[in-house]
């Protein structure tokens, strides 16, 4: 079961497979105005410069970060205005009421 998990992913899986991709969102949730250098977002996620190389691609690709307009070397924000985004505050906001239930 776990092999056709792997080979015909849910999107949920997709988003969730490396922890990476949940602290670089979580730390671009936590500062929605900043603009990120990729070693910027590696250290306040806590994660390697590789993992963000290595998953910034499939952010960009939800939309969930946009590449800050004119900025060179490239900077990164959350993209606060996509609905994703959106649905991911509300999904952390019913986590953390359930939990203080």
């Amino acid at each position: 079961m776990t092999d056709l998990r792997d080979e015909y992913p849910s999107g949920w899986r997709i988003l969730t497979q490396h922890s990476s991709v949940g602290y670089m969102i979580d730390a671009l949730m936590d500062a929605p105005e900043y603009h990120f250098s990729k070693s910027e977002l590696a250290d306040l996620a806590g994660v390697s410069r590789q993992s963000v190389h290595t998953h910034l691609p499939l952010l960009r690709r939800l939309d969930i970060v946009r590449v800050v307009d004119d900025s060179s070397p490239e900077e990164y924000t959350l993209n606060s205005g996509d609905e994703f985004v959106r649905e991911l505050h509300r999904l952390n906001g019913l986590v953390n009421a359930k939990l203080d239930a």
